[in-house]
């Protein structure tokens, strides 16, 4: 390097390790208030011929060796060649020694981290709180959930994975109908732009207890956690009412059926028991998301016969 002498190269090395404000060297002897008599004093006693050169470090004594003793170690390494090291850049476009190239012994505890002792009990501790592994996980969910691979898969990998359980548990409705709604359906509102993270855990809880006890119908669900994305915090009750969700009773149900199978009796007169399809779909058109499928089912078949 251009302007760069081998001493500040020994110098940077001596206040790394050494902690000191540089070294001296004879070849710029006398200086700094140094005189040729205490030079002569120095090789003197250090047996220096007129070809060698002297390096002395002022400092505390631990300093004082840390630094000669880098010194020493980076003239052996000259003559192997260029050395391992961390160098920075200054602004003349060299660089300096900044430390040790990286390596085992660098290796340290978190120095912002208190140290704790590792006890059997904090070990038992730790493994009981591990996370289910992902390959177990995924076997449970199918088996325990009735659910298919694809499904069961995309729970796992899921941020509702622990919802899912919860509901599924809670609300008696089929773990693959609350699975497909918190991967796919959901998914699919946030591509609409949807803020689907309006809608909190309890919001869905309760939307599923309420398809569980007939409540709700599954079909309104997407429906009602609009709603809940755009209402942030409000109860279930709000969104039933705001959207006019209120479930049919039997008997509301069956009054409906009784009007629709009465202006439809020359069809079924014709069609007969293949009739069913035709009147299920009338009756589901004017009570869809108010009325349990299998009810509407149910009640149309007692009617027919």
């Amino acid at each position: 390097m251009p302007n760069f002498r081998f001493g500040t190269e020994l110098s940077d090395r001596a206040k790394f390790w050494g902690r000191v404000g540089g070294i001296f060297h004879s070849d710029e002897m006398p200086n700094y208030g140094i005189t040729l008599e205490e030079v002569e004093a120095i090789n003197k006693a250090v047996l220096a011929s007129e070809s060698d050169a002297v390096v002395f470090v002022a400092d505390t004594a631990e300093n004082v060796l840390d630094a000669l003793k880098a010194v020493v170690e980076r003239c052996q390494e000259a003559l192997v060649g260029v050395p391992a090291e961390t160098r920075t850049a200054k602004d003349d476009g060299t660089t300096r020694y900044m430390r040790p190239r990286p390596g085992a012994a660098r290796m340290y505890p978190e120095t912002d981290i208190p140290s704790q002792t590792i006890t059997d009990q904090l070990v038992d501790k730790i493994k009981t709180d591990l996370p289910e592994p992902a390959e177990i996980k995924l076997a449970r969910l199918i088996k325990q959930y009735n659910l298919n691979e694809k499904l069961a898969k995309q729970l796992v990998d899921s941020e509702y994975s622990t919802l899912f359980e919860a509901t599924a548990n809670e609300s008696g409705v089929a773990g693959s109908t609350v699975a497909a709604f918190l991967t796919e359906t959901v998914k699919a509102l946030k591509r609409e732009g949807l803020e689907v993270e309006n809608v909190t855990d309890d919001q869905i809880l309760s939307m599923f207890k309420a398809v569980g006890s007939g409540e709700l119908a599954k079909e309104a669900v997407a429906n009602v956690f609009r709603w809940f994305s755009k209402n942030e915090g409000e109860p279930l009750q709000s969104a039933v009412v705001a959207l006019g969700l209120k479930m049919f009773t039997a008997s509301e149900l069956a009054s409906i059926i009784d009007r629709i199978v009465a202006l439809n009796k020359q069809q079924i007169d014709k069609l007969g028991k293949n009739a069913f399809g035709m009147l299920m779909g009338a009756v589901m058109k004017e009570v869809r998301g108010k009325a349990n499928p299998e009810l509407v089912s149910k009640l149309l078949k007692e009617r027919l016969h």
